[in-house]
């Protein structure tokens, strides 16, 4: 709801002021009750559109005018002599009431509408960090937990909107407040996670994906390197890049896979142990996950508490075709797009090896290599 234009609603109250004030001109022998009905309906009016809030000196000089008015009015009725009495100085104050609460409704009206185009503005910014953070979530593992919180604050932030809308700008204004703790808090949350899982593994990863690109070179063959980070598959042949693809991953891909139903794609050195084609068109290559590393890594998680001991590593990894989707759906495999796939699936053979790393500078990979 737009604020109205002070001009347009105290522009009658203005000309019926000046009529009275012209009556009083000529005749102020008697009190000026019509000009204090009016200064006294100027003043509840300021108060109803915020003057309190966004005028309050002004409306305070109001009631202070209107205080006197009174208050001279009862000093010249104490005087004795009627036809003595002038009521010009109690007629003056009420006007000068009436003048300052229209004033302050003005100030106060213009100073809504300001704040309005502020909140409306602020609503833009949150509607975009909201977006972001939920990007931010994107495959850690606690996002389910993360989600739930930016799920809350998105309806918050829908109720601050309708909120706004109605012109209710204090409730508006608690709401966007909780939704920017929730949206900052989630970042900070998720910016914590990013580094931690980054930290003191570039080095292994970036060494994975060399030795990957050597054995291509070696070999004269192909090789496949999948960065998470950048959902990114690589294929090389005699060590040089040919092709890059798009690729899903598991909802929980920034972690190392642990257990069954983890929804975590693994990191490390595989290689192509089977290729399937089913007769719907659907193509997957098997990977040998979990592998020796694998499965030394596991038995010391589980032997430090960290993993319970019947948990199984979980099978069955692939690169596979149905991706495409723009987001990480995968129980733990990664998926292309299924013309990418196509080609995949005709390019590689078994025994093809297959690198998938946490994060991956690529362009400094390349532009270092000797290939």
């Amino acid at each position: 709801m737009q604020i109205p234009m002070p001009s347009s609603i105290l522009s009658s109250r203005y000309a019926w002021v000046g009529l009275v004030a012209g009556a009083c001109l000529s005749a102020c022998a008697v009190p000026p009750k019509h000009t204090l009905e009016i200064a006294n309906r100027d003043i509840v009016f300021a108060e109803e559109e915020g003057a309190a809030t966004y005028a309050p000196e002004l409306l305070e000089a109001a009631k202070d005018s209107l205080d006197a008015s009174f208050r001279k009015i009862r000093s010249e009725q104490g005087e004795w002599f009627e036809p003595m009495r002038d009521y010009t100085p109690a007629f003056s104050a009420a006007l000068a009431a009436s003048h300052q609460a229209q004033a302050a409704a003005t100030a106060a009206l213009e100073a809504r509408k300001a704040r309005q185009e502020k909140l409306q503005g602020d609503l833009k910014e949150i509607t975009g960090n909201l977006k972001e953070a939920f990007q931010s979530t994107r495959g850690i593992p606690s996002r389910r937990a993360e989600f739930r919180r930016l799920t809350k604050a998105e309806l918050t932030l829908q109720v601050a909107g309708d909120q706004l809308q109605k012109g209710e700008l204090d409730p508006a204004d608690q709401k966007l407040q909780e939704v920017s703790e929730i949206v900052n808090r989630v970042r900070q949350n998720a910016g914590k996670y990013i580094s931690a899982y980054l930290q003191g593994n570039r080095d292994r990863w970036g060494r994975w994906a060399k030795e990957t690109v050597e054995v291509s070179a070696r070999q004269n063959g192909y090789a496949l390197i999948v960065d998470k980070s950048n959902h990114t598959c690589y294929l090389y042949y005699d060590g040089r890049l040919k092709k890059r693809y798009e690729a899903d991953l598991g909802a929980n891909w920034m972690a190392q896979k642990s257990t069954s139903g983890d929804k975590v794609t693994p990191e490390g050195k595989y290689r192509i142990i089977g290729k399937r084609q089913r007769a719907d068109g659907h193509k997957a290559l098997d990977l040998n996950y979990p592998n020796a590393d694998d499965l030394r890594r596991i038995a010391e998680a589980k032997r430090k508490g960290k993993i319970r001991k019947g948990a199984s590593p979980g099978f069955a990894i692939q690169i596979h075709s149905g991706g495409g989707r723009g987001q990480d759906w995968t129980a733990g495999c990664v998926a292309l797009a299924n013309p990418d796939m196509d080609e995949v699936f005709r390019t590689v053979g078994i025994n093809t090896p297959v690198t998938i790393v946490g994060a991956w500078d690529a362009k400094a990979a390349m532009a270092e290599s000797r290939f």
